[in-house]
């Protein structure tokens, strides 16, 4: 646990894309079998985000004349590479056992791990009621639709709950002014 702290700051601190990736091959080296999978599984939740800023990056320096490839390339490694670096974390590391000691720490992961499971199981939700309402596969343009209505729903059960805590914090006089 400790070492991938230490991996993630030193990552945050290098600027030579050369050394990320390198790193980035190192990481892969070390991380034993399973390499592809892990890859894959570092990459599927970044992707969209890194294809959607690379693109914004080439927009601004066509826009602007001014070369950004150095910085763009620079950005997806080191994304990429603590992308990695968590997801061979969470593959190799008994969190549990990790924060043994540290009791405050036990609880919030108990609630990430919640918050975790119910988000899943609305993403889940809102994918078997479209499944039960279509004959074919959905087209892209449904899918899209699908995924709007999965975030939405998500956004609106994130204000929700957000609102319950703050008035159960109000009614115990965590926020008096």
């Amino acid at each position: 646990m400790v070492l991938y702290l230490v991996a993630v700051v030193a990552t945050t601190l290098v600027h030579d894309p050369r050394l990320l990736a390198l790193a980035l091959a190192g990481v892969l080296l070390a991380s034993g079998s399973g390499r592809v999978a892990l890859l894959l599984r570092a990459l599927r939740p970044v992707w969209w985000l890194l294809l959607l800023i690379s693109a914004g990056y080439l927009l601004m320096g066509y826009l602007t004349r001014q070369p950004v490839f150095d910085a763009l390339v620079l950005i997806n490694l080191r994304v990429l590479l603590l992308a990695l670096l968590t997801a061979w974390m969470v593959r190799a590391v008994n969190l549990d056992r990790a924060l043994l000691l540290w009791p405050r720490a036990r609880r919030w992961l108990v609630i990430v791990r919640g918050q975790m499971l119910l988000f899943r199981r609305l993403a889940q939700d809102y994918r078997l009621a479209q499944r039960s309402r279509t004959v074919l596969a959905p087209s892209l343009r449904q899918r899209y639709l699908g995924s709007a209505a999965v975030g939405l729903a998500a956004l609106d059960k994130g204000v929700h709950n957000a609102e319950l805590v703050t008035q159960a914090m109000r009614s115990r006089g965590a926020l008096d002014d």
